[in-house]
């Protein structure tokens, strides 16, 4: 497909028969909501080779393609890169280590990672648009990864659609959770499905160890404040959050190296346990 990138195909089975083509595209291929966008205005959305609304439904046997144009990208100002801590790169990713409070990107006022991981790579003398590949809440923290470039992005986009990335999690919640539990509440109409096990079992709150096998919006944080355990520093899914951070971080993000033949990648950010200890202290 000349000048034009894939970012996920795959063939319509029987469950997503009915689905509308937008819909389908970010629940089943895991494309965002911004690239979504993208592609319909540039007419990337594509049924059995041809142009097609995101209105459209689909059919069992449909072939569904999302494209979008080779230099198509992110317009977004670079920011100073003294703050950003790099946990992984090579020729074709960047993984940092993101800090609560922080913005995966920003297109207003630089102020975001993405912003800053695009200075880093004007100080290197290279013009590169960082591509995010994955969300990570603004006030939780850890493993944030980027693409270098749109075809990279595609290929871990559709890993991450086919479930074959592991993201593991470590969070602070409220009350003793003193037994590991599965969570597969619905968001949004949606499949999720989140792993909890208890590390330690405190007084007042319980140390967690956390797996997502979805990736829904704020997936970890609604999920447990359904199951009675909001997490703490929690106050949109919970009253009496307080002005402490989100006790969310993200430690661990391991998947099939798409330019590595499949070679294994574990991309791991320690705990700042510093800025959980008040948490635990009292």
């Amino acid at each position: 497909m000349e000048d034009k990138v894939i970012l996920a195909e795959a063939e319509v089975e029987a469950p997503w028969a009915g689905w509308e083509l937008g819909a389908f595209a970010r629940q089943r291929l895991g494309i965002s909501s911004r690239r979504l966008q993208k592609a319909v205005r540039t007419r990337g959305l594509l049924v059995n080779g041809r142009p097609a609304h995101s209105k459209s439904k689909l059919r069992q046997g449909d072939f569904v393609q999302v494209v979008l144009p080779a230099q198509e990208q992110l317009k977004l100002p670079a920011a100073s890169p003294a703050e950003l801590v790099i946990l992984y790169e090579d020729a074709w990713l960047l993984a940092i280590d993101k800090p609560a409070g922080l913005p995966t990107y920003s297109v207003q006022d630089g102020r975001g990672a993405a912003n800053q991981v695009a200075g880093f790579f004007l100080a290197k003398g290279i013009r590169l648009t960082p591509r995010p590949v994955h969300r990570l809440d603004t006030p939780a923290s850890g493993v944030l990864v980027f693409a270098k470039d749109a075809a990279v992005q595609a290929a871990l986009t559709e890993l991450w659609g086919a479930g074959r990335v592991r993201r593991c999690y470590y969070a602070i919640c409220q009350g003793q959770l003193e037994k590991p539990a599965e969570i597969d509440l619905p968001l949004d109409g949606h499949p999720a499905l989140t792993k909890v096990a208890p590390l330690q079992v405190h007084p007042h709150c319980t140390e967690l160890a956390v797996e997502i096998l979805t990736g829904r919006t704020h997936q970890i944080r609604r999920h447990l404040a359904a199951l009675g355990h909001p997490l703490m520093g929690e106050r949109r899914y919970a009253a009496g959050g307080g002005n402490q951070r989100l006790a969310l971080h993200h430690t661990e993000v391991s998947l099939p190296h798409p330019k590595k033949n499949g070679e294994q990648l574990q991309i791991c950010s320690p705990i700042p346990r510093d800025e959980f200890r008040s948490y635990l202290c009292r």
